[in-house]
């Protein structure tokens, strides 16, 4: 049974239900950075949790249902990484009267962006449709609470500098979290250091922690 003060009640008993009794190393590491507010680079290998980190730390910074303007945006590097993040964070917040929608490129975007404007608090997706939905006016940024980006590095390889850094700039003041394996490409310290200057660093190590 989790006894964390790092997770709200409700969510607690989710994760209970869902065969998640205690918190793993990362997880309490991630809840500890969102408590913060500030900006985030976690860094930590595959296979670590990162995945169950972000979806726990995305429904316990976004508790309850808003005014239909997303809250959380999510960003992963392709689409079966994208569903799979979606799943878990829709089975984790079943009954906590949160929507979550998908937005990946096998898809179809015009109901997608349906979808959305229907009302939303986080939407999971992949950069081009993220980006592509967002300049056709497909979501609000206006209420956005918290930005994570998912294999950050690899996003950037991939070539989707120009897409994410027009995304960021265009959000209000809110925290940002950036998951990956390493960080040390030229085109993500370019975009650190333009947009996400002060982000702090988590490296997890699981040998070590």
């Amino acid at each position: 049974m989790i006894a964390s003060k790092l997770v709200r009640e409700e969510l607690t008993v989710k994760l209970n239900e869902n065969d998640i009794q205690e918190l793993f190393p990362l997880q309490e590491m991630v809840l500890n950075a969102l408590k913060s507010g500030k900006d985030h680079c976690v860094q930590a290998p595959e296979g670590s949790g990162k995945t169950i980190s972000i979806a726990i730390s995305v429904l316990q910074k976004i508790e309850e249902a808003g005014e239909g303007s997303p809250r959380a945006l999510i960003i992963c590097k392709n689409d079966d990484e994208a569903k799979n993040l979606y799943e878990w964070i829709e089975k984790l917040g079943r009954h906590l009267d949160i929507t979550v929608d998908l937005a990946h490129e096998k898809g179809n975007m015009l109901k997608q962006r349906n979808d959305i404007f229907d009302g939303t608090e986080i939407i999971v997706g992949t950069p081009k449709r993220m980006f592509d939905l967002y300049i056709q006016n497909g979501y609000n940024v206006s209420q956005m609470k918290l930005f994570i980006m998912d294999d950050a590095q690899s996003i950037f390889i991939h070539g989707f500098k120009m897409q994410m850094s027009r995304l960021i700039e265009s959000l209000p003041k809110c925290q940002k979290l950036f998951f990956s394996e390493n960080f040390a490409d030229r085109r993500w310290k370019e975009f650190q250091e333009e947009f996400v200057p002060f982000c702090q660093t988590i490296a997890f190590d699981p040998e070590k922690n």
